[in-house]
């Protein structure tokens, strides 16, 4: 069965987001799945990268899409988040899974992609996956963009998706069914109990974000909901 506790970004309250060092942070914390996003560098190789550009979590400045795999493994990823993690690079899709890996961690994709780039985006998932198979389970990839989800199924048929809504009140219903996806992931503000039991209640396994609140992981859980991404899964783990 799933972890429940899934570490946002890493670990992302206390490492840099979307790095090697988060992943073993969030693992350190106890933490037993992971998530992470994905974008595509200028020569079609995914990186860790939540943005469009590398400005807020890096020392440099560009968009991800238009530099190449080196320059990006190059920046600093770590001294803006603090000094202790100057150096730390922007890890390849591979390096991420190498380190779950070793870890033994479950991993959530979250697929990030410029319009246009959906096929490309699959193709280099299943390729990067393909260099470095996963120890413990297949990947989750998830998106809010239900295209690239859609490239991911015809590119690669078993792997398990997830369709990702701000809000219930979003429409994800078409595209959750006809994606055959394995849960949805949705925003933590605003949600009540009186919109999500329904759902559990259907079988559909709802998995919410970003919960660093354990008094609302708790109430969540009681929901019945599957899983909690959180900034500070060990912190959120030892409250529970």
């Amino acid at each position: 069965m799933p972890p429940r506790i899934i570490g946002h970004r890493g670990a992302a309250l206390d490492a840099p987001e979307n790095t090697l060092a988060g992943l073993r942070e969030a693992a350190r914390q106890g933490c037993r799945r992971v998530e992470f996003d994905v974008r595509l560098s200028a020569d079609g190789r995914l990186v860790l990268m939540h943005d469009t550009t590398v400005d807020r979590t890096t020392t440099a400045t560009g968009r991800v899409r238009e530099l190449l795999l080196a320059r990006l493994a190059a920046m600093d990823a770590g001294a803006r988040f603090d000094a202790a993690f100057a150096g730390e690079p922007v890890p390849s899709l591979a390096d991420a899974m190498g380190v779950a890996n070793a870890l033994d961690l479950w991993v959530d994709i979250e697929l990030k992609c410029d319009p246009g780039d959906s096929a490309a985006a699959a193709a280099a998932l299943v390729a990067s996956l393909e260099r470095v198979r996963p120890a413990v389970q297949l990947p989750l990839v998830s998106s809010f963009d239900h295209t690239v989800l859609a490239a991911v199924r015809t590119a690669a048929p078993g792997l398990p998706v997830a369709v990702i809504v701000p809000t219930l009140a979003d429409d994800w219903r078409a595209a959750f069914g006809t994606l055959g996806a394995a849960s949805l992931h949705v925003g933590e503000r605003g949600l009540t109990e009186d919109r999500v039991k329904p759902l559990v209640d259907e079988g559909i396994e709802v998995a919410v974000y970003t919960v660093n609140n354990p008094g609302r992981a708790r109430e969540l859980f009681s929901w019945g909901v599957a899983g909690v991404f959180s900034d500070c899964p060990g912190a959120i783990a030892a409250a529970l």
